[in-house]
């Protein structure tokens, strides 16, 4: 990322942090939202519990995997040009997550051999389509951790790092309390009403 350049304002560092802030509790956001619409989702396209499982299980591990990738990755590249390619990825799979059952049409369209068992091709294709961008998702969110935390060990002095790193860090805690709410007000009760309008 570089030197801060030190004509910019002071002020500039913690606005950066705030956005930080906002990244990570974005971050929580996605990787709730799933758990928040499990019920529905899983009614919608009859899934079982150990479906539901497993794709949690793929978030889990892809997220490991992720982080370690990218905490490789950002010692090699600029966190100024790896950390929005992290950001536009989880975004997209986020994107995608509303259009599971489509994006698992396709998947099995292309690839027959992705074939899972399960009650119904439609149910089959959800599945697929949500373990897809429940890979992709925890792959890409994982980078955020290492992309921010360089963030703010090249932009603050070492007496503002704890501080800056608490401030980024507060995100998860918010995304997590401020998910259930959201999600619940978004929430219409019509078969498909937990994607977007």
């Amino acid at each position: 990322m570089g030197r801060v350049n030190e004509a910019r304002p002071p002020s500039w560092k913690w606005t950066v942090c705030g956005l930080l802030l906002l990244a990570t509790m974005l971050n929580y956001m996605d990787r709730q939202t799933l758990a928040q619409l499990a019920t529905t989702i899983c009614a919608e396209y009859h899934l079982s519990n150990q479906q539901y499982g497993d794709l949690e299980m793929a978030f889990g591990l892809a997220f490991a995997a992720g982080a370690l990738f990218f905490g490789f990755l950002v010692d090699r590249i600029s966190a100024r040009w790896l950390y929005p390619a992290v950001l536009i990825g989880w975004s997209l799979a986020g994107i995608a997550t509303s259009y599971a059952d489509d994006v698992g049409l396709m998947l099995l369209r292309w690839f027959p051999a992705l074939t899972i068992e399960g009650a119904s091709p439609e149910a089959r294709a959800a599945h697929l389509g949500f373990m897809t961008c429940r890979l992709v998702l925890g792959f890409f969110e994982a980078g955020h951790w290492p992309c921010a935390l360089v963030t703010t060990q090249t932009m603050l002095n070492r007496q503002d790092r704890s501080f800056g790193n608490s401030i980024l860090q507060s995100g998860s805690a918010i995304g997590a309390i401020i998910t259930p709410m959201i999600v619940l007000a978004m929430l219409r009760d019509v078969p498909g009403g937990w994607r977007p309008p």
